[in-house]
């Protein structure tokens, strides 16, 4: 994975879903598979095999999933407007593929407590573009935590 020059190489990807703006459950109910995501910067950074997390905005929010890149990022126009509360402007995606749904997802409060994570963009800016990206240690932590979910 590649970093900013002096910064730490960044280890995963988090994804963000404004709950507000995409149905991610009426979209997981319609049995459909999820296989690209909407990025908004950073596109040259994002490659195949990149780790990702899913982190869902909202009261019931955090993270919700986790998965790998199968690709850059790559324009493809308007998505499928069926799950959008809006029509979405056209956009760069990102293919990926998703390892695991979690049974109860990760709590955004429980994120933010965690020091680890004081300096994560999804917590200094949690209103920031898509993606964020998560250092090592933040990364490291984080799949911890995930693994902790039964």
């Amino acid at each position: 994975m590649r970093g900013r020059p002096g910064n730490e190489t960044t280890a995963g990807w988090l994804l963000t879903c404004n709950s507000k703006t995409f149905d991610l459950e009426a979209f997981r109910r319609s049995g459909r598979e999820l296989d690209s995501w909407r990025v908004s910067q950073l596109w040259g950074e994002l490659a195949a095999d990149d780790p990702f997390v899913l982190w869902l905005s909202g009261p019931r929010g955090g993270v919700v999933a986790r998965g790998s890149l199968t690709g850059p990022a790559r324009w493809e126009g308007k998505p499928d407007p069926a799950f959008w509360a809006e029509p979405p402007a056209p956009a760069h995606f990102v293919p990926l593929t998703v390892e695991r749904w979690l049974s109860t997802p990760l709590p955004a409060r429980t994120v933010r407590a965690d020091p680890t994570f004081a300096t994560a963009t999804i917590v200094t800016m949690p209103g920031g573009r898509n993606p964020h990206r998560l250092s090592a240690t933040q990364w490291d932590r984080l799949t911890h935590m995930i693994d902790a979910i039964v």
